[in-house]
């Protein structure tokens, strides 16, 4: 493997941004060589420093030693995949909640693999998968004060060089050495986080684009392993679930 893959730099990571993106934000990029978890490091950044308006933050890490996952799980992070916290200061409703912002991101990020010619599908709420093995997982997180929207969070792991679990794949053994640039697709988040924005916006093209790339048009209820057909996503990102005539709607 070509060390020079592994070569990171926040400098690195712009240059590439600013090259795939038309009209690039003005991030604040932090990279630690190693850390507990970005999203730790994140939450300390915004007490020191509160997020300004049109200058978003993110932190990478080369790897994490407890990264984090949904539901509280660990993510396991290890050196050679993008590992990122970022937040954006934006204002807003409650009508948005963390699982339509997890879908923005999700489809967003899914727009830019699809470039290379890989078939990624989404497993709702907000992982990526390929033949069934995950390929990236998404945390969003938003933060209220007063009722309003004050800022929007999301952790993003991208399996792209590295070793993974046995459920995991990784971009490298989907496609080989081609583009396994680590800053070029530390650059492909931060450009998926930024047209995020533009799909919450529309909630309608959101929604419909979600559900053309389901992983699976079946959900089975873990408790009572009862099988539910899915019927789609309603515009708070929640599945509608229809089976023998009767409908539920599913949030996280």
């Amino acid at each position: 493997m070509n060390n020079q893959k592994f070569d990171r730099g926040v400098g690195l990571i712009y240059k590439y941004y600013k090259l795939n993106h038309s009209s690039p934000s003005y991030w604040r990029l932090i990279l630690k060589p190693i850390c507990a978890s970005t999203e730790i490091e994140l939450s300390n950044w915004i007490a020191e420093k509160p997020v300004k308006k049109n200058k978003p933050i993110a932190i990478f890490s080369s790897c994490q030693k407890f990264g984090q996952g949904q539901a509280g799980r660990t993510w396991y992070a290890p050196k050679g995949g993008v590992w990122v916290s970022a937040a954006i200061k934006r204002k807003g409703s409650c009508e948005h909640n963390s699982q339509l912002y997890g879908l923005a991101v999700a489809l967003a990020l899914v727009e830019r693999i699809e470039r290379i010619g890989v078939n990624v599908k989404i497993k709702w709420p907000n992982d990526l998968l390929v033949d069934g093995q995950k390929l990236a997982g998404i945390l969003p997180r938003l933060i209220f004060r007063g009722g309003k929207l004050r800022l929007l969070r999301v952790g993003v792991g991208l399996n792209v060089l590295n070793n993974v679990p046995k459920d995991g794949i990784s971009l490298k053994q989907i496609i080989g050495d081609k583009t396994m640039n680590i800053n070029f697709w530390s650059s492909e988040v931060l450009c998926a986080i930024d047209r995020s924005l533009d799909l919450l916006d529309n909630k309608h093209f959101l929604c419909s684009q979600i559900e053309k790339r389901l992983w699976s048009r079946q959900y089975i209820d873990k408790k009572t392993r009862y099988q539910w057909d899915i019927k789609g996503i309603d515009s708070a990102g929640r599945l509608i679930l229809f089976n023998d005539g009767q409908e539920k709607v599913l949030s996280t």
